[in-house]
């Protein structure tokens, strides 16, 4: 009988496949570093960083709710335990095919419409996220007006 549990880890899409893939300590000598997959770093992107919800960036990586969510505190969880233990931190491996990547054998079958409906979402996240920093802009303009108006006047 198997070792194996349930149904093999699927492959997660990604964007982009960093330059930079080992971060260490300043000051200290080389030591021990947590891995963090590809896919990991994928979540940590969408969710961290382009303040997807969790529904869209998993849409977005072709995988379920549950599956990204699972990756997500794995991502949080090693990047924590390494700022705060001092370790290092490696980005390698997993289980993914690159977006828009030459050579991909998956694109062909996400098919061009799905690709479309993916970047079409993006962009909308995308060009929702400037408009809030559009409006943040201008509420922090506004403020800073009013409190030079005051202390003139004062």
């Amino acid at each position: 009988m198997c070792k194996c549990r349930g149904r093999r880890r699927g492959r997660r899409w990604i964007s982009e496949v960093p330059t930079v893939r080992c971060f260490m300590p300043e000051g200290c000598p080389k030591i021990e570093a947590i891995s963090i997959t590809l896919e990991e770093l994928e979540t940590v992107r969408l969710v961290d960083l382009l303040d997807l919800d969790q529904e869209d960036a998993a849409f977005y990586m072709g995988i379920s709710r549950k599956a990204f969510w699972n990756d997500l505190m794995n991502a949080r969880k090693k990047i924590a335990a390494a700022l705060v233990y001092g370790m290092g931190l490696r980005i390698e491996g997993g289980s993914f095919a690159l977006r828009g990547g030459e050579g991909s054998p998956d694109k062909e079958e996400l098919g061009r419409e799905r690709e479309m409906e993916l970047m079409e979402r993006e962009l909308g996240h995308l060009r929702s996220r400037l408009e809030y920093l559009c409006s943040r802009i201008t509420t922090f303009k506004e403020m800073e007006m009013a409190n030079s108006t005051a202390k003139t006047e004062s």
